[in-house]
């Protein structure tokens, strides 16, 4: 392409993971980029626009070159205020210009990928991700940055942190008495939980408790959690057997759920009086025990609650004795075991860091959660 004599050629490419920007010029680098529309006024713009993000080009000393229209409409400032700016007037977490301007440099072709914090001319502050690129046009240098608005992404952060440090705080806390002692292992997998458990005395003497996972992530999953919750409250209010209150729990449940979502749950209750343990499954078909020192592992049959509103749950009891240590978990946890009944520690401290470094496996795609009761 020609005008006045001059000839020059751009070429720009950009992808979901990098961006590449080739130009060429006879001109010095500051008159390439500030000029460009006055020699190539057709194609210019319509080529620095086709990113579907704000553009900035700064030069050696972080000079601002060039913004697009999409960065010149975020930022609020003209071409030419934008040509009196340095970074370091728009991004507030530089501190030395040399070393942000380096630390660009050496990433290479990888480029570099970071968050920061930007002031638009009204003098918002925004939240934004930033990826540069440091690229030698006939010996001088460009850095260039592409601009993300990330405030949209950090709002709703905040707002699944808070919700996760609600779930953390409906957890019931560590207990002890004469008679047990409960500690507990929980772990979102992402922020917020779809698991959940909780344990209440009746007449001192009978412990009755239950653990749930709610099947999916997020948000969804976050506000069935809280009716779920309740229902489960409520059939352990019931004066009926422990499987009864799993089936009035399955029948109450199922309008609060989506289609494709369920319930796997595990109800026991511990008799101090007769020293038996009373269990029933569903969806949740095992756990742990260590009894007079023997690991072992106790599993029955149980349809997720939630699926089948006439489900039948069985009831089975096993007897408990002083030292004995029973761990009830959710798959997520279960999964991660090696052969438990092999290398489950006999000892209630040594099995519960065994359980803990299982739940920080790299192998860990689910939330993580366990009732850990000891019987004194």
């Amino acid at each position: 392409m020609k005008q006045d004599g001059w000839s020059c050629f751009v070429y720009l490419k950009y992808e979901k993971t990098h961006w590449e920007i080739l130009i060429m010029n006879d001109l010095p680098l500051e008159e390439l980029v500030t000029n460009i529309t006055h020699f190539f006024p057709d194609c210019s713009y319509w080529i620095f626009d086709m990113l579907n993000d704000p553009l900035l080009l700064l030069d050696e000393f972080g000079m601002i070159l060039f913004m697009n229209d999409k960065a010149r409409n975020f930022y609020g400032h003209s071409l030419e205020e934008a040509k009196q700016l340095h970074i370091a007037q728009l991004d507030l977490k530089i501190t030395v210009s040399g070393q942000y301007l380096h630390a660009i440099r050496k990433s290479g072709d990888a480029g570099y990928i970071f968050l920061s914090t930007h002031k638009k001319k009204s003098n918002e502050l925004v939240p934004i991700q930033i990826h540069a690129r440091y690229i030698k046009v006939h010996d001088k240098s460009i850095f260039a940055l592409v601009i993300k608005d990330i405030s949209v992404e950090k709002q709703l952060k905040q707002e699944f942190e808070f919700i996760s440090q609600m779930q953390r705080n409906m957890l019931p806390d560590k207990y002890k008495n004469q008679l047990i002692a409960i500690r507990s292992i929980y772990q979102p997998y992402n922020y917020v939980s779809g698991d959940f458990f909780d344990f209440k005395w009746e007449n001192n003497h009978i412990l009755h408790g239950y653990i749930f996972d709610i099947m999916g992530h997020g948000l969804a999953t976050a506000f069935n959690m809280s009716a779920i919750r309740v229902l489960l409250s409520q059939a352990f209010e019931l004066h009926v057997s422990l499987n009864e209150k799993l089936a009035w729990f399955n029948q109450q449940a199922i309008p609060f759920l989506e289609n494709d979502s369920f319930v796997a749950i595990l109800g026991f209750s511990f008799d101090f009086n007769t020293k038996q343990l009373t269990y029933s499954m569903a969806g949740i078909n095992q756990f742990l025990a260590v009894s007079k020192k023997q690991p072992m592992v106790i599993q029955e049959p149980g349809i997720f609650a939630g699926l089948d509103k006439n489900a039948v749950y069985e009831q089975h009891t096993m007897s408990f004795f002083s030292g004995d240590i029973f761990y009830f978990m959710t798959d997520g946890l279960f999964e991660l075991l090696p052969d438990p009944t092999e290398s489950c520690p006999s000892g209630c401290t040594a099995s519960y860091r065994w359980l803990c470094k299982a739940m920080r496996s790299p192998a860990c795609r689910d939330d993580i959660s366990a009732l850990c009761l000891y019987i004194k």
